[in-house]
């Protein structure tokens, strides 16, 4: 499905159609499409190599998108020049996966650091506002600490908060729960929801973990190999029969074809060399 800019009747806030991505000759998306509605959150599962980090910085604008794939807002994004993309920078907010806060820097530094890049804000102002964002992700009074201070947990919601310092329109979430322990995972899962449903945000969320996935999810998409295998609501993904999705969903492991004999005898020649 082509859309043009102007003529798009789609509701969605971000579509993608027919995306294609390639490292070089390998490919790690294939014929990828899907639309994301606002003030909803979006899940993009899969196992690790599926391409769901890929799909997220095509999204973000970190990987370039070939002419009539990615649109956002109705707009093809392939068009964009550099005001279009900070434009849109300024409208989202990104948690990488494991919060990549600088340092050198205090927790308090790190969160206001898009404000004082990107603002003319006063100084008092924006150490008013840093304190409001880490109350929002329950680490009031931690602004003077070093993330070295932090448990993982704590670095998660300080990303979290940084990211949402600029009180974006879209936040991007890469594996929220990837290291954490279940009820540090449970409370960031809520905060997700909270941020959905009180400030009105649009969120994508990049995870392998099924049981915050269809806690979090309204709609998703499960891939493998570069392919989306399923999509729909969580109600839906849980029913479909389709053996690999199911596969993933209870978590059976790929049955190995090995040659045990030929396994071994390329160990020893490896031993021999």
């Amino acid at each position: 499905m082509k859309m043009e800019t102007g003529s798009n009747d789609s509701k969605a806030l971000i579509s993608v159609r027919h995306l294609n991505s390639f490292y070089g000759r390998k490919q790690a998306l294939c014929d990828v499409s899907f639309d994301i509605e606002a003030r909803r959150i979006f899940v993009i599962m899969g196992m690790s190599g599926c391409g769901k980090s890929t799909l997220l910085k095509h999204l973000i604008g970190l990987k370039k998108s070939p002419p009539d794939t990615v649109w956002i807002n109705g707009e093809d994004v392939s068009k964009w020049g550099h005001r279009e993309w900070n434009d849109y920078w300024l409208r989202i907010g990104v948690l990488f996966q494991n919060g990549a806060l600088f340092n050198s820097m205090t927790v308090g530094q790190n969160i206001a650091l898009p404000l004082t890049v990107h603002t003319n804000l006063p100084q008092d102002i924006i150490e008013i506002m840093v304190e409001m964002k880490l109350h929002m992700v329950g680490l009031s009074g931690t602004a003077h600490l070093m993330p070295s201070q932090l448990s993982g947990g704590m670095r998660k919601r300080a990303g979290l908060a940084r990211a949402l310092a600029m009180d974006p329109e879209i936040l991007f979430v890469d594996e929220p729960s990837s290291g954490l322990d279940p009820i540090t995972a449970a409370a960031l899962d809520e905060l997700l929801i909270t941020l959905k449903e009180v400030f009105s945000m649009t969120l994508v969320v990049v995870t392998h973990e099924l049981e915050s996935a269809f806690k979090i999810g309204d709609y998703m998409i499960v891939m493998d190999r570069g392919r989306i295998i399923a999509s729909g609501t969580p109600e839906e993904i849980r029913q479909m029969p389709d053996s690999r999705v199911q596969q993933f969903l209870n978590r059976r492991p790929d049955e190995e074809q090995r040659d045990y004999d030929s396994y071994i005898s390329r160990l020893c020649k490896v031993k021999r060399r």
